[in-house]
């Protein structure tokens, strides 16, 4: 193990800013990737995605409240083995919706982006699709809820994301230190998105 993590690991360092004046007092950021071809993933392309990591918090919430059921809804297995592939089933159902929310989108008339789909109307829709003909998987049978699918989760779309910034401030009641929120309850709004705002800085 430890002859292993003396092996070094190449990446490639990406430092940028958010040149936006409604983010004032924007620290540098730094991105560590593996992906060292810069052609196969430019420096704006990965700074792009790097605010899309919050996404994982609504992909909790997706999977935990509206897949799984309620709160009083539990795993029904009741062997270790039971549960782990019980929660394998549920995260293929959420990546199975996702794939197809991503499909709906890009086949839109207008392309639109994923976000712009609601999770639970096409968690409804699949589930309308496989509980009015129970066990009828017949290629017809797929192409037709397939259409159902697509036109009911593209045909009200949710409004654009309003642009956030969130300072970082001490908000705990229960904390050492004192509380910040105070200060930032005027905080500045964003007039750029994080894509169009990235400035790559120099190595």
């Amino acid at each position: 193990m430890r002859r292993r993590l003396r092996q070094p690991i190449p990446v490639r360092v990406i430092r940028y800013r958010l040149d936006d004046p409604g983010r004032p007092g924007q620290d540098q950021y730094v991105v560590l990737t593996t992906i060292l071809d810069p052609v196969r993933a430019p420096a704006t392309a990965l700074a792009a995605l790097h605010p899309q990591r919050w996404e994982c918090e609504s992909v909790l919430d997706e999977i935990k409240t509206h897949q799984r059921g309620a709160t009083t809804v539990v795993l029904a297995g009741r062997t270790p083995t039971g549960i782990q592939q019980e929660l394998y089933a549920h995260l293929l159902v959420h990546h199975a919706l996702r794939a197809l929310m991503a499909e709906a989108a890009a086949d839109h008339p207008r392309p639109v982006d994923c976000d712009r789909l609601s999770f639970t109307t096409a968690l409804r829709a699949a589930r309308r699709s496989v509980t009015i003909l129970p066990g009828i998987f017949s290629p017809e049978h797929l192409l037709r809820a397939w259409h159902h699918f697509r036109s009911e989760v593209t045909e009200h779309l949710l409004p654009p994301r309003r642009l956030r910034s969130q300072p970082r401030a001490v908000k705990r009641k229960m904390s050492n230190y004192q509380a910040e929120a105070g200060r930032h309850r005027n905080w500045h709004r964003p007039t750029r998105s994080p894509r169009e705002a990235i400035a790559i800085q120099p190595p």
